[in-house]
């Protein structure tokens, strides 16, 4: 009991000298740290508690919480720690400024004619499975007030229609785009339309867990490397925009028993920009999203009206 007497003496006097901090632990140096092994820092609440048992004690003080386990092999001086591994878990609170952060999106595309998915009979149905979508974006979290956040960053997307139909071919010319079958090949493989977008997006997001993140962090010989996901349940919806980069249609085929692939890059009449609605849910570590374009794949009066929708998950 005297060791947790001590710890809990330097834990009040290491908060009473620190109260200009916001609710989030930051870490110093290991002389900072005293004989502490694991902290858990904790949003703010209105009330305060202590609990101690022989191993650890959780401590409140006003804005801030702090649990800590107490190491039970330390040498006689303990600054030996610093060549040893050390694993800190925490809670933190995102209740001011912003995050950053680089996120993959994978998920499935489809799109929509008239607020109907297309039917065997087009030739430009898709296989829902094969026609995969692909996102890299630098993302930012910024706390607005309460549980409102806005998520809001850009990046690159990579759309990739699959067609349900392998010997479906596009054909631009007479001024508009034609969907056709091949039947003058060996053994239709694949095809399908690729097109790639610069990105922007600003999704407002209610999260209900207070922007709580369990961050864990692992230190051996200067070295720290951070990990973090968020906690609780979040919805959000908003807008996107993107700048068309590139479009091209590849098609595989076998004849003779040779595979071929052939590729035909641009002239489908593929609308330059897209506009949008983004759907985010997540909770816990586990993200969802929904993209639907409010303007159509091509070009008006050039193509069939498509609205590309997808959904997936981001990491």
């Amino acid at each position: 009991m005297k060791k947790q007497f001590n710890i809990l003496l330097i834990a009040l006097g290491f908060l009473l000298v620190n109260q200009s901090l916001n609710a989030q632990w930051r870490w110093g140096k290991y002389n900072d740290l005293e004989r502490v092994d694991t902290v858990v820092s904790i949003p703010k609440d209105n009330s305060n508690s202590l609990y101690i048992n022989e191993n650890n004690f959780y401590l409140r003080m006003g804005f801030l919480g702090v649990n800590i386990e107490i190491e039970d092999d330390w040498d006689s001086d303990w600054r030996s720690l610093k060549g040893r591994p050390r694993n800190f878990e925490y809670i933190e609170q995102h209740d001011h400024g912003t995050l950053k952060s680089l996120d993959f999106e994978i998920g499935f595309n489809n799109y929509l004619n008239n607020g109907k998915f297309p039917s065997s009979s087009d030739l430009y149905q898709v296989k829902p499975l094969g026609s995969t979508y692909i996102g890299l974006f630098w993302k930012h979290t910024s706390y607005i007030n309460g549980p409102l956040y806005l998520d809001w960053g850009g990046g690159f997307s990579w759309y990739n229609f699959k067609f349900e139909n392998a010997a479906t071919r596009l054909d631009p010319n007479g001024g508009e785009l034609n969907f056709v079958e091949e039947n003058n090949i060996g053994s239709a493989l694949k095809s399908k339309l690729k097109v790639s977008y610069l990105t922007v997006m600003a999704v407002p997001m209610l999260d209900f867990s207070g922007g709580k993140r369990i961050v864990r962090k692992y230190e051996e010989e200067g070295v720290r490397i951070a990990f973090s996901h968020r906690k609780g349940f979040r919805i959000g919806v908003g807008p996107y925009a993107g700048l068309r980069l590139g479009n091209k249609a590849k098609y595989i085929e076998r004849t003779n028993g040779d595979r071929d692939k052939v590729k035909s890059k641009g002239g489908f009449f593929v609308n330059d920009f897209r506009y949008g609605a983004r759907l985010q849910v997540g909770i816990n570590g586990f993200d969802m999203f929904m993209n639907y374009d409010f303007n159509k794949l091509f070009e008006e009066g050039k193509g069939p009206d498509l609205n590309p929708i997808t959904i997936g998950v981001s990491f």
